[in-house]
């Protein structure tokens, strides 16, 4: 499998007490895959029959060693490539003199072992140095590299690699620092008193992050420097740090109450494929199903308590309130299967004669998906989906006007339209299959997104929940700095609605969260968050909760793109980045936060949430 060091920034893993990253170079701390991998460490290749795993009994120093294993490869260097690595926050590294002193051992005849320390700037690697080849070292060995001055680095890591049969063992590693031996990295410059002074003017405490039940008479008054944030903002945008932290899912549920009860908002939408959603919305409109059974139509991360009691309270606002409901959309384009179903269902009923063409358009793509989720396959079949979702959606495009012109009625108009809609979710989802080029998801969601408007008239006003990293604003300059490298779904939607668009991320200082345990292993379980390091906003905003004495807090982001001399706090600083996989090292991203976000939301200590399956 290829090295992916560019993914490798969203896949690093970490967890401390320090407000700091540390080093885990003795191997001596597990990750939530337990002695499978250590924390903080990530496979950039995968050799067929290889293994990572934490030894116990060839042990240099501390508690485990790491050994790589192939037990079926070759022994003669052919096979069985497999390489680890370790991202350093180049914050103290840039410019230093580095040495990497590491101890090894192995048991091959004819495959190999090495590690090496690297330096990558914004045109690739930099510069490297790299241990000899080892092979046959009965005994452990001591090895030191060395790094010269690199300026300009933005990432620097530790990489250990391993080919042929046998195994390989590497324990005991150091990394000095102009001559000093360090055991964890600063990762951006501290916040100073007086700048850590002007986030605290700007904060205003919330009285509580949870939500009210259906029958109180909630008090939002806390909730009013939010309230002047959003103004006449038509699309407001609710993020989350990590999609499986409970007490984000129940702050954006009060918020949710406040923007439906205070601002008039009507629309709920949330990443989620689109036409699958419309069961929860018919189940909060129109009590069709039960709340249990809809919920499961979305990605397992929704499937939460926490989530259902939005759902419960959506439903029973509905029953009080007949003439002004609250809709549950969805805006992702993720699975096309169930579109491609209803727009043969809906040719069948208006253009019978067009349903056998669109049919066989449709069925290679749709075959492919009952196989596999996310299907793979060749260039030239992956360009046939995609020249045939286009063929399906230029047909029903052309037969548009056609069609309203032979009905009179709402219901008949909104088939139309979802047919439309449905065509454009298939090529959507076929232009990301052909391109491989995941980040336009986020163009395509924004497109969702204005057409869910449309359906719902001008001057609609929606509430977006999705992650940080897609409602993200991302205008910086520098498109380094913003989500996505500037091709977020906020970025879009700041350009489609302007000042009508309002983006709020949620942060939190540390606790837990539920995630999957890997990319691969799609077991939730609870996972430890790191604890937010110095030089972050989850940190400063940490000492101001304590300071406060309230443990959640809203930050007014608008001030900081005109304040003079703001320099400090448009910089870029590390952000968390968790999606639905865990991340041991939650910090790897540096955003320039004023950057993506109106304001942000914060609750000091969090807890995992409540997975419902």
């Amino acid at each position: 499998m290829k090295t992916q060091l560019s993914l490798f920034f969203f896949l690093i893993v970490f967890s401390a007490s320090l407000a700091q990253q540390p080093l885990n170079f003795d191997f001596d701390k597990m990750s939530v895959e337990g002695p499978a991998r250590p924390w903080g460490w990530s496979p950039f290749q995968f050799a067929a029959g290889t293994s990572t795993s934490l030894d116990s009994i060839i042990v240099r120093h501390g508690k485990f060693s790491l050994r790589i294993s192939n037990e079926n490869a070759a022994d003669d260097g052919s096979a069985g490539d497999h390489t680890i690595g370790y991202w350093l926050s180049p914050f103290e590294l840039s410019g230093k003199n580095l040495i990497l002193t590491g101890w090894v051992k192995t048991e091959k005849t004819a495959g190999v072992a090495q590690f090496s320390l690297s330096a990558y700037g914004d045109n690739g690697l930099l510069k490297e140095t790299k241990s000899v080849d080892f092979r046959d070292v009965s005994d452990w060995r001591e090895v030191k590299l060395k790094l010269d001055e690199t300026e300009n680095a933005h990432s620097y890591f530790l990489i250990l690699s391993s080919n042929g049969g046998g195994k390989v063992w590497f324990d005991d590693f150091h990394l000095i620092v102009d001559n000093e031996i360090r055991n964890s990295l600063e990762v951006a410059p501290d916040f100073t008193p007086e700048q850590r002074q002007w986030l605290k003017e700007n904060c205003t405490t919330l009285s509580t992050f949870k939500p009210s039940q259906a029958t109180e008479k909630a008090d939002f008054s806390d909730l009013e420097a939010f309230r002047q944030s959003v103004g006449d903002a038509e699309i407001i945008a609710l993020g989350e740090a990590t999609h499986g932290t409970s007490e984000f899912f129940q702050l954006k549920h009060r918020l949710l109450q406040f923007a439906v009860q205070e601002l008039g908002v009507r629309v709920f939408a949330i990443e989620a494929n689109q036409l699958e959603v419309e069961k929860i919305n018919r189940f909060v409109c129109d009590g069709i199903g039960t709340a249990e059974e809809v919920i499961r139509v979305m990605f397992k991360v929704w499937n939460t308590a926490e989530m259902l009691s939005l759902i419960e309270w959506m439903r029973l606002y509905n029953l009080e309130h007949p003439d002004a409901k609250v809709e549950f959309v969805g805006f992702d384009l993720q699975d096309p299967s169930l579109p491609m179903d209803s727009i043969s269902s809906f040719l069948a009923d208006w253009e019978p004669d067009l349903k056998p063409l669109v049919d066989s358009l449709q069925r290679n793509y749709r075959a492919a998906w009952q196989a596999q989720y996310y299907p793979q396959a060749d260039d030239e079949v992956r360009a046939g989906w995609k020249a045939n979702a286009d063929q399906v959606l230029a047909m029903i495009a052309s037969k548009e006007k056609g069609w309203l012109r032979k009905t009179n009625t709402k219901a008949g108009q909104n088939r139309v339209a979802w047919a439309l809609q449905n065509a454009r979710v298939v090529s959507q989802a076929a232009d990301i299959a052909y391109s491989q080029i995941v980040s336009a998801r986020d163009t395509f969601m924004a497109e969702n997104i204005r057409w869910i408007q449309q359906m719902y008239g001008p001057n609609t006003r929606i509430v977006v929940w999705a992650h940080d990293s897609h409602i993200a604003r991302s205008d910086h300059p520098d498109a380094r700095y913003n989500y996505h490298n500037g091709d977020s779904m906020g970025k879009y939607l700041s350009k489609i609605f302007g000042n009508r668009y309002r983006a709020y991320g949620l942060f939190t200082a540390g606790g837990q969260y539920s995630a999957t345990v890997s990319y691969t292993n799609h077991k939730v379980v609870p996972v430890d968050a790191m604890d937010a390091p110095r030089g972050s906003f989850d940190e400063a905003l940490h000492q101001i909760a304590k300071q406060t004495g309230s443990s959640q807090l809203f930050l007014n982001l608008k001030p900081a793109l005109s304040l003079d001399g703001n320099d400090w706090l448009l910089r870029p600083r590390p952000v968390r980045f968790v999606g639905y996989a865990t991340n041991d090292y939650d910090f790897g991203a540096m955003m320039s936060v004023p950057h993506q976000f109106d304001g942000v939301f914060f609750v000091d200590k969090t807890g995992a949430s409540k997975m419902l399956r």
